[in-house]
């Protein structure tokens, strides 16, 4: 009796031994398949395939999460790849996504006692708060990595942060004599490649913004150097508003004509790169298509029959929408074409019509009053029921301007016409749009855009 007493403690001993052994084989293999998924999404993201790469990052933080691991090595790998995953969620506007994953990975590099990699969260975390335009918290997270960046002595990183606080902070709320002097230490501090054109490009506007052309033009010209048509643009842009300034009509219009073909270069660029993440997912489809032939085969004589049946009821619903469907669009097209007989006699109207259709020094040269633009919002008040005091009646934080910028969205104006009309950088017109969304409107969490929202007022 004894013994069987025994060799059931030895069993029992062994079966939750083994019990162990098989749980730590799981979570060792999950930690190792997170590794490499988040590797993999490094590289995808090196590709710019940026939607691909978040989905690595995220399948290997929901293994992590599983693995329920709390060692350094765990730690530091969650922590990277949430660092990672937060720089995606920002290139998606995704920012306040991207700033709590980014202070995630702040607080498992405390754990770690990792400074390098708090370093770059507190800097990644900076971005996101810049682009969701809370400049309070942008410099609290930049003055925390650069104090990291100064112990470590870590000049790269020190010279980067002097780059983006002078740009990212003191830029945005105009204190532009600290933006100068910031991004002027950064350049003396040598930067190199795309970070130092982007800091001459800055550094050239800053000086633009403050009336010292004189100042401005030799970092402008050295940013013309860049290989990326979209800080050319940019640059060109500056330069004609100098020209202009000058009164230097023919320059201006060299510097028009520069502008316009950079912004199709830039343009390009940026549908390449949508190319290449087209072509990946084409590839990943065709990979998914192979694997299911042999399901799809057994159900396709179902599928066939399902589509007879449906096939005649479809018929006649089709007519029935294509019937329905040509009403409405030759009742659109009668709103439209009675909007327009409207709008037309508004100056803005027609400016703004001008510069959609043609780009030119003439188009440019326009000249627009309080009045002029009194008369443009009482116009769309008039084409859409009285849509200004439908929206100061829902958002009643929005400014007279903040109206403008609305009524142009409401006709269908795009961003690049809006911006030249308002007489700034289209970047600038961008931070504007999202200010009014999340501060004037008070609809940070709402998913839509801008123009959404309008559209539906």
């Amino acid at each position: 009796m004894h013994r069987m007493k025994v060799k059931l403690t030895y069993l029992i001993l062994f079966a939750v031994a083994l019990c162990i052994m098989i749980s730590c084989d799981n979570q060792y293999k999950r930690q190792k398949k997170a590794q490499h998924l988040y590797e993999e999404g490094v590289k995808l993201r090196s590709q710019r395939l940026s939607e691909e790469a978040t989905k690595c990052f995220l399948e290997a933080l929901s293994l992590m999460d599983n693995a329920e691991t709390h060692d350094r090595a765990s730690l530091q790998l969650r922590a990277q790849i949430k660092d990672n995953l937060g720089a995606m969620y920002n290139k998606h506007q995704m920012y306040e996504d991207a700033l709590k994953m980014h202070l995630s990975a702040v607080d498992d590099y405390k754990l770690v006692h990792d400074s390098v990699g708090l370093m770059t969260a507190w800097r990644n975390s900076g971005r996101a708060a810049k682009s969701l335009g809370w400049y309070a918290q942008t410099k609290q997270f930049y003055d925390n990595a650069f104090q990291i960046a100064t112990l470590l002595n870590n000049n790269a990183m020190i010279n980067d942060l002097y780059l983006e606080i002078g740009r990212d902070y003191y830029m945005e709320i105009e204190d532009y004599p600290q933006a100068i002097d910031f991004v002027s230490k950064a350049i003396d501090g040598g930067l190199h490649g795309n970070d130092l054109d982007v800091a001459n490009m800055t550094l050239g506007i800053l000086y633009y913004y403050i009336d010292e052309n004189d100042k401005a033009k030799p970092y402008l010209e050295k940013a013309l150097q860049s290989e990326r048509a979209g800080v050319r643009m940019s640059v060109y842009q500056t330069l004609y508003g100098i020209a202009l300034n000058e009164e230097n009509l023919e320059m201006a219009m060299d510097y028009e004509q520069l502008f316009l073909e950079n912004m199709a270069l830039a343009e390009k660029e940026h549908n390449n790169e949508n190319i290449q993440r087209i072509k990946s997912e084409s590839e990943l489809k065709s990979q998914k298509t192979q694997l299911e032939t042999m399901h799809r085969t057994k159900s396709l004589r179902l599928y066939l029959i399902i589509a007879v049946t449906l096939a005649g009821s479809l018929t006649i619903l089709l007519v029935v929408r294509k019937k329905m469907t040509d009403s409405k669009i030759k009742s659109l097209e009668k709103e439209l074409q009675m909007r327009d007989k409207v709008m037309l006699s508004s100056r803005v109207f027609v400016t703004a019509k001008k510069l959609g259709e043609h780009l030119t020094a003439d188009a440019l040269n326009f000249d627009l009053s309080d009045a002029d633009w009194d008369d443009f919002i009482s116009m769309t008040d008039l084409v859409y029921d009285g849509f200004s005091k439908r929206l100061l009646a829902r958002f009643p934080k929005l400014t007279r301007n903040d109206l403008r910028i609305c009524c142009l969205a409401k006709n269908g104006f795009s961003n690049q016409v809006i911006s030249i009309l308002l007489e700034t950088q289209l970047e600038s017109y961008y931070k504007r749009k999202m200010r009014i969304k999340q501060t004037k409107m008070e609809l940070a969490e709402d998913a839509r855009t801008f123009e959404e929202i309008i559209n539906t007022i």
